[in-house]
């Protein structure tokens, strides 16, 4: 301790004539090596970067690749001249040991007062924003207090030494990176969402079935018995999963519109009273949900969007929960205008979803906090992952990356898919909508699935069929779209929700929605414990069905998935002038559109298993109704007005049949063709679809129960029963024909509503890392007669062949 405030004493002694350093603490910079590295290196790594948030070790790096590793604060020490505390892009103070030996540089949480936080900053003469940096106390100077590196390529470690020799390696050039500044007003959305509770399923629909066993399903329930949402931190309690103070939020960003689009009492009042005690307990300072020190905003981010969706749908809570955010975010502003106060790694990658609650209150609820929201809105894209640059050609993976980088985390991918989508509403820069576009064909052409899902287990996984995608990437991806949608207005990207809803939602879960997988596969023979397993950094049971397997966050973050498609099912023009029907759906709408015309359109439909989608309407004006024309099909869309002769049409350029609907009630019928289509795949094989569904040969199973909780709530192992290892002739496909009647649980493999007939043969097919190999060369051999199988819908294919090869 002596020793410390001896160097620190004459660290302030030593700057009494120094040349004053005048830094923003409220920007980042850069710190690039001035000299001194071999100049043979290349690339030349010269740039002081961080290995991620979850590592405390500092390197050097040859560029800024959005990850904010490369991105530092400099923040003043309070009465301690040009002294600094260094401040990384995830919020940790660059540190180091007292000494024992140790020269590298580390992160700490906190500057603990010993100075080995605090760093000085003397100009080095003659040399523009160049400074040499050492330890401002804690440390003997025989240790090594300059900040420093070696001269060999291979050596990027930073480490301290004795003093500045003029090499030019304990030299350092900051380069200041402004802030990019938006403005008001916001973009207007192509197609604005309707507020929660505007849509819901059609009654005795098969999507309102769905959504009600989600209700009584596993979602559902948590509150009644498990931990971290029964004893959540949330409402008092003391559980959560981790330290992020994620679960409680997560659960309530789904159990919100599940309550009111079902208008389950038993829900509404679970969440009122959640909604309730948070209210009620917020900080005197603003501050939302659980606290720590230090703290954390991204646990906040799901628990805004939920109470957003609660204002939306109860005018009464209105007022109170906008009052509310209003607090939170001036609060949240302070925060970020400190360093970036609150932002660690996952706050950084997934900054966007705040943005969209903060845009969401400058349209509806400004209250004269213009300029804060707007100040909040660009700090986040400042202080956040610079997407932008991470899913640009050179930097976005090609290929499974089978390691931990928190840039390439599926969920975090998945949820930056609307990143620029967002930022464009107050950018106005047209380069953010082409980067969403950009972005997207990277995601597909190199982690794509047929099902809609990018492939990560638990990072970027590549093309091959057996590698995992997670349920929460699945639902994140499908919000990501619906955002993007409503932005750019492009018709492939309601295809693509179409496409994972369902798909690769119902095809995770079981169909009364009691278990669910952590990650799922394209080739799925089976379901069960595998050691080693195919996944690059999940455990052994991510496969397997059941409460919390492998990792618990989907266990709550899974309920947003279907209400939130059902919230996008139907959009209007920005103007209000026309009601669009956008993702097909037995759905129903109630709202006005301009000119105070109140209307209500009822979609009765068993659509994805049907073509044909007949439509209730009342209005009580005419208004102009959209039918979205889904890219995949194929001929002319044909339809019928009050039983009248049947008209056809093709989609106008946004992808709609557009009909007038003349005031009054009166009925549609819109018939979209299907088609069978073959979808080249991984190592030539073929997946087989059908209109938004994907066809997957059903693997008949055996079920195991690894573990009984309460309710209905089990731990499931699936092994199959028959063979999987099938070629398929892609020539024989036969449809069965549009579903009449439903089952209750139409994804489920014992009551599939429709299916696809074809001939295969059995063919030599291996297995590696305990699931099923590569897809064998087509064309194949077969090693047996013939005989044909049926293709059932991936979503109630819970075991699974979809990516076959052919004969």
């Amino acid at each position: 301790m002596g020793v410390s405030f001896k160097l620190l004493a004459l660290s302030a002694l030593s700057l009494v004539h120094a040349q004053a350093v005048s830094l923003d603490p409220s920007i980042f910079y850069t710190v690039t090596l001035a000299k001194g590295k071999d100049a043979g290196c290349s690339p030349l790594k010269n740039m002081l970067s961080n290995q991620g948030c979850d590592q405390t070790t500092q390197d050097l790096w040859y560029t800024d690749d959005g990850t904010h590793n490369q991105r530092y604060r400099f923040v003043p020490v309070p009465g301690m001249a040009n002294t600094f505390n260094i401040v990384t892009g995830c919020a940790q103070y660059l540190s180091c040991q007292d000494c024992g030996g140790k020269t590298t540089t580390d992160l700490y949480s906190m500057d603990d007062g010993s100075g080995r936080q605090r760093w000085v900053l003397n100009p080095v003469s003659g040399a523009a924003n160049t400074y040499t940096i050492r330890v401002a106390g804690g440390r003997d100077a025989s240790c090594g207090v300059y900040l420093s590196t070696s001269s060999a390529c291979e050596d990027t470690f930073v480490d301290l030494f004795t003093k500045d020799d003029g090499s030019g390696r304990q030299q350092w050039v900051l380069n200041p990176i402004p802030v990019q500044g938006g403005s008001l007003p916001l973009e207007p959305f192509k197609y604005k969402e309707l507020p929660l509770g505007a849509v819901k399923p059609t009654s005795d629909s098969w999507l309102m079935n769905q959504l009600q066993a989600q209700a009584n399903g596993l979602h559902g329930h948590l509150q009644d018995f498990w931990g971290p949402i029964q004893n959540s931190k949330w409402i008092g309690g003391s559980d959560d999963y981790s330290s992020l103070g994620e679960a409680g939020s997560y659960w309530l960003n789904g159990v919100v519109p599940t309550a009111f689009q079902t208008n389950d009492q038993r829900l509404l009042g679970s969440v009122g009273s959640w909604i309730n005690y948070i209210l009620q307990h917020q900080g005197s300072d603003g501050w939302i949900g659980p606290d720590s020190n230090p703290r954390v905003l991204w646990g906040r981010y799901p628990a805004l969007l939920a109470m957003m969706q609660y204002a939306q749908a109860n005018s009464t809570a209105t007022p109170t929960i906008v009052n509310s955010l209003q607090r939170f975010f001036v609060q949240m502003n302070n925060m970020l205008k400190n360093g970036g106060s609150g932002l660690e790694e996952w706050g950084i990658m997934r900054w966007q979803d705040a943005s969209i609650v903060v845009q969401w209150l400058l349209e509806n609820h400004p209250n004269g906090q213009e300029s804060t929201y707007t100040n909040i809105l660009n700090l986040l894209r400042y202080g956040g992952a610079n997407w932008k640059e991470i899913f640009t050609d050179g930097n976005f993976p090609t290929v499974a990356i089978n390691r931990v980088d928190i840039k390439a985390h599926g969920v975090n991918v998945a949820q930056a898919i609307k990143s620029e989508a967002v930022a464009y509403r107050f950018s106005h820069d047209a380069s953010d909508l082409e980067s969403t576009r950009n972005r997207i064909d990277l995601i597909e052409r190199y982690h794509g699935r047929v099902s809609g899902v990018l492939a990560a287990d638990e990072h970027l996984a590549g093309l091959h069929p057996a590698r995992g995608s997670e349920l929460c990437t699945v639902v994140e991806q499908l919000y990501s779209y619906e955002y993007v949608y409503s932005v750019l207005g492009d018709n492939q990207y309601a295809d693509k929700v179409e496409r994972l809803a369902f798909n690769a939602l119902p095809g995770t879960l079981t169909d009364d929605m009691w278990a669910h997988q952590y990650l799922q596969q394209s080739n799925q023979p089976w379901a069960r414990h595998m050691d080693p397993s195919v996944f690059a950094t999940d455990g052994p049971d991510s496969n397997t069905f059941g409460l919390a397997p492998n990792y618990p966050c989907c266990a709550v973050n899974h309920g947003q998935g279907w209400p939130k498609f059902i919230s996008h099912a139907y959009m209007t023009s920005s103007d209000t002038s026309t009601l669009y029907h956008v993702l097909l759906s037995p759905t129903t709408v109630s709202t006005s559109l301009s000119g105070s015309n109140a209307v209500t359109v009822t979609a009765r439909t068993n659509y994805p298993f049907s073509s044909l989608i007949q439509y209730s309407t009342s209005g009580s004006k005419s208004f102009n109704f959209g039918v979205r024309v889904p890219g995949w099909s194929s001929g002319s869309v044909t339809y019928t007005v009050d039983g009248g002769s049947q008209q056809s049409g093709s989609a106008n350029n946004a992808g709609y049949i557009v009909i007038n609907v003349p005031a009054g009630s009166h009925t549609l019928v819109v018939n979209i063709p299907m088609n069978i289509q073959n979808v080249s795949r991984y190592n030539g094989s073929k997946a087989v679809t059908r209109g938004p569904l994907v066809y997957s040969l059903d693997v008949p199973f055996s079920t195991t129960v690894l573990n009984t909780y309460v309710f209905n709530s089990k731990d499931l192992r699936f092994d199959p029963t028959a063979p999987w290892q099938y070629a398929l002739d892609t020539s024989s496909l036969e449809y069965s024909g549009d579903a009449v009647t439903l089952q209750q649980h139409v994804w489920s493999n014992s009551a599939a509503p429709v299916s696809i007939s074809a001939s295969a043969c059995l063919v030599d097919w291996e297995e590696a890392t305990n699931t099923a190999d590569s897809p064998p060369n087509s064309p194949a051999s077969c090693k047996a007669a013939r005989q044909q199988i049926k293709l059932i819908p991936y979503g109630a294919a819970k075991l699974r062949m979809t990516e076959m090869p052919t004969l």
